[in-house]
């Protein structure tokens, strides 16, 4: 169907332009100053706004920030104040929980660590999100190309591929983590 393959073409293109202008914050630009609850969700939903959400439905809650608390998957806040670190690690968090489970992701980001090792383990977030972004982008315009030439494949292939890729993507990260007992979290604060 011509029609259709115009569509997802202009759609891919698009989706493109938005995925390369999505970056994730930097430790810098998150603010100097401890923030109350309300702020960091504003924050938050502003800083992943990229991923899927349900409806009307935010992307991080007051119920979802004290769960990661409880569950020690994130440091609990200092007088009910959130500060970088805590910023750090929700977008680590929201980002990962898109393919693993919360108990997988505790055994990738260990509490307790001192502001300067967040401050690393963050930073290499947000390179790899940056290099994996490119190689995903450069992946399915790859993919794409045979499905928009005069007689190429069909729309559905690229379905079928975008699937099963997130598939093998999310079962090898979960192999890797079941291969790590849940951390002994340093001191906790």
């Amino acid at each position: 169907m011509p029609d259709e393959k115009a569509l997802v073409k202009e759609k891919l293109l698009e989706w493109e332009g938005l995925l390369n202008a999505y970056v994730l914050p930097e430790w810098d630009a998150f603010p100097a100053l401890p923030l109350y609850m309300d702020q960091v969700i504003y924050l938050m939903n502003q800083y992943l706004s990229l991923l899927p959400k349900e409806g009307e439905e935010k992307l991080v809650t007051p119920a979802m920030i004290n769960n990661y608390v409880k569950l020690k998957i994130i440091p609990p806040p200092v007088k009910k104040r959130y500060g970088r670190v805590h910023l750090a690690f929700l977008v680590m968090v929201c980002v990962l929980k898109q393919s693993v489970n919360t108990s997988e992701i505790r055994k990738a980001l260990p509490l307790g660590l001192a502001e300067q090792e967040v401050q690393a383990l963050y930073g290499g977030f947000t390179q790899v999100f940056c290099q994996e972004k490119a190689a995903f982008i450069h992946t399915v315009r790859a993919a794409a190309e045979p499905i928009f030439q005069k007689d190429g494949l069909p729309v559905t292939r690229l379905i079928f591929q975008a699937a099963t890729s997130a598939n093998l993507s999310r079962l090898l990260a979960q192999q890797v983590l079941g291969l790590y007992p849940l951390p002994e979290n340093k001191k906790e604060e």
